[in-house]
């Protein structure tokens, strides 16, 4: 399974409007956990990803726009693959198992909902440099803003 944006199913009337965020094409998935994070323009978050490869994620943007980039990290011929999207307020993004997951904020005030699958635990999160050799992601920026933790991750070790 790859990484794919979600059809939406917007529903407008006089009061605004309904979106539908877990649609009828993800039959089944339970998220348990969400984040909600606020970034300023030229913020870059990520790599991360879960250590046990068993991390689901719908990706929702409420404002902005952001160029988000998914890495097949599962073992197999499509390891390593990645797959770059450009979502704007209201596109929605699902990200299933295996994959390293991150974006780099194009809007000024970019807000970003995370439904996941699992309850964050501290042990089995990890993550690689955003500038990772072994993977050569093409971002749209040379110097971008990061986290203290994300400034000092290191390039991905394959089991």
């Amino acid at each position: 399974m790859e990484p794919f944006k979600i059809k939406k199913k917007i529903f407008y009337d006089n009061r605004g409007f309904l979106l539908e965020v877990t649609p009828d094409k993800l039959k089944k998935k339970i998220f348990v956990y969400s984040i909600l994070t606020e970034s300023k323009k030229n913020v870059l978050r990520g790599m991360h990803y879960n250590k046990k490869y068993n991390e689901e994620k719908l990706i929702l943007v409420l404002k902005g726009k952001i160029f988000d980039v998914s890495v097949n990290l599962n073992k197999g011929k499509n390891f390593g693959r990645i797959f770059y999207n450009v979502l704007k307020k209201n596109d929605i993004l699902f990200i299933p198992k295996g994959f390293a997951h991150g974006y780099q904020c194009l809007g000024q005030k970019n807000t970003v909902l995370y439904l996941l699958n699992k309850k964050f635990i501290k042990e089995n999160n990890s993550g690689f440099s955003w500038n990772d050799k072994n993977f050569k992601i093409k971002w749209k920026m040379k110097k971008p803003v990061l986290s203290v933790k994300d400034a000092k991750l290191k390039e991905f070790k394959r089991k």
